[in-house]
């Protein structure tokens, strides 16, 4: 039996605790295979063709010991594959499954976040375009109810609960990188600095369930006070979250998500469908619900033209000069 809630940018549910929902929805399961920021860059490298460990240390300069981790990480994960490379009896290459594949609409929607909020001094000069292979056709990202289905007005979104919702282990052994990492590529690039790690998701997650005081978020993640306290500043510094002064003596804040902040959530309703397509063979542990029509939402990312989920093998992308408009020039 469902538990129904209100919509996560909506005041605290009743049923599963805070922890269970943040921690436990299917969100959260894929963040913590793809949160971390080499690991999205792989990703990115892997759908411009990068296969041999030899091109991701090239492109992006990656210690051994991390891209090592990383690729088998996703290998066990199942977004790759390791084989043989073709005339070579000795080198492995690793290719995009079709999981790892179907993670190309959650890169676009926040290459298309980056665009908008976090640009790089390349993306102010070029974007990048898609196109139809086929017809041609320019391709707008957009998050769908399901394919071929309706755009879906975030405004308008709650969710449900199943009962047995429980909270996943965070991963280990994976520290936030420190340092930026400037990349030849106008896509998932200063994005990665930003949400580059699962703690700084888990803090969006909690600010979409309303959680506002550094002890409630303390107590809804279980994460260290110091981790917590560094990635709040950190999406105070970047715009996602600011930081409202509540109490004077002694001096407390809120943070409440911005503009920006508000911006993320197609990016995460890409993840939660994408999750439930691979994480959830039971069902998922929490549903999204067209409020308007009381329609579940199978979260996909459709060209808004077509309908037609995105699909790398059938879209090509091109690096176009930016206009006036889309530099934010007068």
């Amino acid at each position: 039996m469902n538990t129904k809630t209100e919509s996560p940018t909506n005041d605290a549910a009743t049923g599963p605790s805070t922890r269970d929902l943040i921690m436990g929805n299917p969100t959260a399961r894929a963040f913590a295979i793809t949160g971390d920021a080499w690991t999205q860059l792989i990703l990115r490298e892997a759908f411009y063709g990068a296969r041999r460990f030899s091109v991701w240390r090239e492109r992006l300069g990656i210690p051994r010991s991390v891209l090592t981790d990383r690729l088998n990480r996703l290998v066990a994960a199942g977004l790759l594959e390791q084989r043989g490379a073709p005339g070579s009896a000795t080198r492995m290459e690793y290719r995009l499954t079709e999981m790892g594949l179907d993670m190309f609409g959650v890169a676009v929607m926040q290459g298309q976040w980056e665009r908008k909020w976090a640009r790089s001094p390349l993306q102010e000069r070029y974007f990048l375009a898609f196109y139809d292979r086929q017809t041609g056709e320019r391709v707008v990202p957009a998050i769908f109810d399901h394919e071929r289905g309706h755009p879906v007005d975030v405004h308008h979104v709650r969710w449900e609960a199943n009962a047995g919702l429980t909270p996943i282990a965070p991963p280990t052994s994976r520290r936030r990188r420190t340092s930026p990492v400037e990349t030849d590529r106008p896509i998932i690039d200063r994005s990665t600095d930003i949400m580059g790690d699962y703690w700084s998701w888990a803090v969006l997650a909690a600010a979409f369930f309303r959680l506002r005081r550094f002890d409630e978020i303390h107590e809804a993640l279980g994460v260290a006070t110091n981790i917590l306290a560094d990635r709040l500043n950190r999406m105070v510094l970047h715009g996602v979250l600011r930081k409202d002064l509540y109490q004077k003596a002694p001096p407390r804040f809120e943070y409440r998500l911005t503009e920006a902040g508000l911006d993320l959530f197609p990016i995460i309703m890409a993840m939660h469908g994408w999750s439930e397509r691979w994480l959830c063979p039971d069902g998922p542990p929490l549903h999204l619900i067209d409020t308007q029509t009381g329609e579940p939402i199978k979260a996909v990312v459709c060209d808004l033209g077509s309908g037609r989920a995105l699909d790398p093998r059938n879209i090509r992308w091109e690096v176009e000069a930016a206009t006036p408009v889309e530099t934010g020039a007068a």
